[in-house]
């Protein structure tokens, strides 16, 4: 560090370096019969430039997910990778226990099975307890999900926090499944998505159906999958990696000209262990655009 760049920091005592976090809330979604949790990280600037506004990236998966989206792009943006953004998280408290926790399979799935036309997965799975995981599939709520994140949790924060429109969503697992169907199921709704080790199947239909009377996709994608995934069972069952993989070449193939598309397979990464450099390396590629812009902090 230069002594002109201690100087400069040194000089800028207006602006909080990290961000800060807002007591959780809580809303009602139409369709619904109990309450989500809505946590909300807020920029360093934030609270010192009222006239300014703000990108937001929706976190899948509520408190289990927040503090490390948070984290990242609290530090990202110290580090100039990432525009000043706030992090949104949509979930159940975790004093419900692993039955909140359960809530998300209804939130995070279209209707339907997440196995499709695929018998041999469906024959592993019954062997496990992942077996009831079909039968409850008739009951999961995805598509209302959305419409409560864009048409009615998404006005009411735009006006409390200062939302520019600029709309990022990401998830892994349940999460992934969630952000894939959402890029086709509400087009626009979003314009940057990270999906993580999980493309459901209807998906794959609807990108097909997209593919078929459009030839662009406005969007920067990112898909990320630990490739140790396909050594447990029951993920391989559930074709987390082979089906993003899938979603990915034929996004490529469409050679949409306003598609931004980056896809990472990471070695001896698990279903756990891949989340945090897939999380940190997609939002990077997300905002990569904005992040040009910035000026470096150390010059």
């Amino acid at each position: 560090m230069s002594e002109a760049d201690l100087e400069r920091m040194m000089q800028d005592t207006a602006t909080p370096y990290s961000m800060a976090s807002e007591a959780p809330l809580s809303f009602r979604a139409e369709g619904y019969d109990y309450d989500h949790e809505v946590l909300v990280t807020l920029p360093p600037s934030h609270s010192v430039a009222p006239d300014r506004s703000y990108p937001a990236v929706w976190a899948m998966d509520g408190t289990i997910a927040h503090r490390l989206v948070a984290g990242i792009v609290d530090m990202y943006t110290l580090g100039q990778r990432l525009p000043e953004m706030i992090v949104v998280s949509v979930g159940h408290p975790s004093a419900e226990g692993m039955a909140g926790f359960a809530k998300r399979e209804f939130d995070l799935h279209p209707a339907g099975s997440i196995f499709g036309d695929d018998p041999l997965a469906k024959s592993i799975l019954t062997e496990g307890a992942a077996a009831g995981f079909e039968e409850m599939s008739a009951g999961f709520k995805g598509d209302r999900f959305l419409d409560f994140l864009i048409d009615q949790l998404r006005p009411e924060l735009t006006e409390r926090y200062r939302m520019n429109g600029d709309h990022a969503l990401m998830g892994h697992s349940s999460g992934g499944y969630f952000t894939g169907y959402a890029l086709f199921a509400r087009v626009g709704g979003f314009r940057r998505y990270l999906i993580g080790s999980g493309t459901h199947p209807q998906t794959l239909d609807l990108e097909a159906a997209y593919a078929e009377s459009h030839d662009d996709l406005p969007a920067r994608v990112f898909v990320g999958c630990g490739a140790d995934e396909v050594n447990n069972l029951e993920m391989a069952a559930s074709r987390l990696v082979s089906r993003s993989v899938f979603l990915a070449e034929n996004l490529r193939m469409r050679r949409y000209p306003s598609l931004a598309l980056k896809t990472q397979l990471y070695a001896d990464r698990d279903h756990f262990t891949v989340i945090p450099p897939m999380f940190a390396d997609g939002l990077e590629f997300l905002y990569a655009d904005e992040a040009e812009k910035l000026t470096p902090l150390l010059a």
